[in-house]
């Protein structure tokens, strides 16, 4: 270990009171996506003191810029919790305010080091893809251009003069303290309404059409579909009727199927969604049920850089065993991190020291050490790695952009 890299993980340790009262305070400040407005006062309250100028981007996520000149490398901190399953109140049950930890103990180290690039640090909201009719009132408002954060600061140009994207998450795996190039699903949403005719149940069944029917049978349509898809690329679809209209004595006119498709590769998820859409509409025109089917898009699969991860790894081997780190975890879980790794060379490494279920409500930092200290660590040494062995997506980014922007987003 250089004596820089040394002397920052020394400050880390140094500052550990700090850091622990940070990372228990933002824990217990959840906030919705694009709704983190104390988050973002208590990180700009924290800038402030440190004397560390920032610029709000996206609403309500932050950024700083640390060092100047080239190679431009961006790290990501998730802000956004989620509500909780039992009752009224919020939680971060997917552990996003230790990413916003992490982040800020990486500022405060950072900020009067003599740097060989540049460092963007970026307080990203809206990760999580909930809140949907909240958020399509920001679009309307025109306050952002997407539900996501990070697609918001795609089209907002925020990532256009970046090099490479260094990230971490919270990971449940037992039997280590870090893992290294996980996969991560991608996923496309949909909504199918229909609208059938309704109609007396006992006396007149057949002047009506039974939109539950068409429901049902999209449902039936899908499983059998699952037989086309190989295991290789791990689709997953799991329709729901979120809507039934009608009683016990009326034909229900009313009906909405909703599901996410799931896939590890953009290859398979557009295929298997071109699949489910079809099957959606058609099951519909089937029982002549008048039929509206909505495709959006979700996050794109995480394609990890083996260059960056190679660095990720070398420094947690500062902190712990071969044996500790957990390479190529097969998740089936997804972010909008997966976009950023279309676009750009990107890594989202994961730390343990929490327990309980992720998007639960017995979710709980239970390791401070490895959760709280051990990831600025990690992102820092990797920084400097970085600088000194630059890896960079800055060719073709602007034509890799304008594709993801048409294809994936929908812009004209």
């Amino acid at each position: 270990m250089n004596q820089q890299k040394q002397r920052i993980f020394d400050r880390i340790d140094d500052n550990r009171a700090a850091i622990l009262d940070r990372s228990r305070l933002l824990f217990d400040t959840p906030e919705l996506g694009y709704r983190e407005f104390e988050t973002g006062r208590l990180i700009r309250g924290w800038l402030e003191s440190w004397g560390v100028p920032y610029e709000s981007v996206s609403y309500t996520g932050l950024q700083v810029t640390l060092g100047h000149g080239a190679p431009v490398v961006a790290v990501l901190a998730d802000m956004d919790g989620l509500p909780k399953k039992a009752g009224a109140g919020r939680i971060h049950s997917c552990g996003h305010s230790l990413q916003t930890s992490a982040a800020l103990a990486l500022i405060e180290v950072m900020k009067d080091e003599p740097l060989n690039g540049t460092l963007k640090v970026i307080f990203t909201p809206a990760e999580e893809m909930i809140d949907f009719e909240y958020r399509q009132s920001l679009v309307d408002r025109g306050l952002v251009k997407y539900p996501s954060g990070k697609q918001d600061m795609i089209a907002r140009g925020v990532f256009d003069d970046v090099d490479a994207v260094l990230s971490c998450h919270a990971s449940g795996e037992p039997g280590c303290r870090f893992d290294v190039g996980s996969t991560l699903k991608g996923f496309v949403i949909f909504k199918a309404v229909y609208q059938g005719l309704g109609a007396h149940a006992g006396a007149a069944p057949f002047a009506g059409k039974n939109a539950l029917h068409a429901a049902v049978l999209a449902q039936t349509g899908v499983a059998f579909l699952k037989d086309r898809f190989d295991p290789r690329d791990g689709v997953n679809v799991q329709p729901v009727i979120s809507e039934a209209a009608g009683t016990v004595n009326i034909v229900p006119d009313h009906a909405v199927v909703e599901t996410y498709v799931r896939a590890r590769t953009e290859e398979a998820l557009f295929a298997a969604a071109d699949l489910v859409e079809n099957c959606l509409k058609r099951c519909g025109q089937a029982l002549d049920i008048e039929t509206e089917v909505t495709r959006r898009p979700g996050f794109l699969p995480l394609s990890q850089s083996e260059e960056i991860n190679a660095l990720v790894k070398e420094n947690m081997l500062l902190l712990c065993g071969e044996d500790q780190i957990l390479e190529n975890l097969v998740s089936g879980a997804s972010g909008d991190v997966g976009d950023i790794g279309a676009l750009l060379p990107t890594v989202q490494f994961g730390f343990t020291g929490v327990s309980g279920r992720f998007h639960g409500d017995d979710f709980a930092v239970t390791n401070e050490e490895n959760a709280c200290l051990c990831p600025p660590k990690i992102l820092a040494g990797t920084v400097l790695d970085l600088f000194e062995h630059p890896v960079s997506g800055r060719p073709g980014f602007a034509a890799r952009k304008a594709r993801y922007l048409k294809t994936w987003l929908g812009e004209p």
